[in-house]
């Protein structure tokens, strides 16, 4: 006896051709560009993508650093992915963290002169796989339409909850 499939057509969720083929294309595109990314910054300076994106945020923080929570909402990653990721910054001598002074249940992490140097050594290797698999093919105009279209919905998705209040 086989099992009944669902009418595909009778799904509330459905999205029409257009919404799905605009979707697959942005996140098959934001994943190729990372992925690029992520091979050329471990090539450059031994840390990860991701690792990078840690390190460029709380350099951008200044000498003050940066809470925890707040890295890990701004990047929208768990708090216990977060946390895992800057121990081994830390192994690496490129991040430091201390509670903070303000706020006893908060942590400080902030970015040590090795971590700013590793900063500033990929950014050459990052700006060129974006400039080359990305803006290379986006004309000055349709860059302006994209930015305005993905500033709406990132300032709409911030307005939620942040992955870190969530939890897993």
């Amino acid at each position: 006896m086989s099992t009944p499939r669902p009418d595909p057509d009778a799904l509330p969720t459905r999205q029409t051709p257009e919404e799905m083929r605009a979707w697959l294309a942005l996140l098959e595109t934001a994943n190729h560009v990372q992925h690029a990314t992520d091979r050329r910054v471990r090539e450059a300076v031994g840390v990860s993508f991701a690792q990078l994106e840690i390190l460029a945020r709380i350099a951008e923080a200044g000498e003050q650093g940066m809470r925890m929570t707040d890295i890990a909402n701004t990047l929208v990653v768990s708090r216990s992915g977060l946390t895992y990721q800057i121990r081994q910054l830390e192994k690496l001598n490129l991040v430091s963290r201390a509670p903070s002074r303000d706020d006893e249940r908060s942590v400080i992490a902030r970015i040590t002169p090795d971590g700013l140097r590793c900063v500033i050594e990929a950014a050459p290797h990052y700006v060129e796989v974006v400039k080359t698999l990305f803006l290379d093919h986006v004309s000055a105009d349709d860059l302006t339409v994209l930015a305005d279209i993905l500033d709406g919905v990132r300032d709409k998705l911030r307005s939620l909850p942040g992955r870190s209040e969530l939890g897993r």
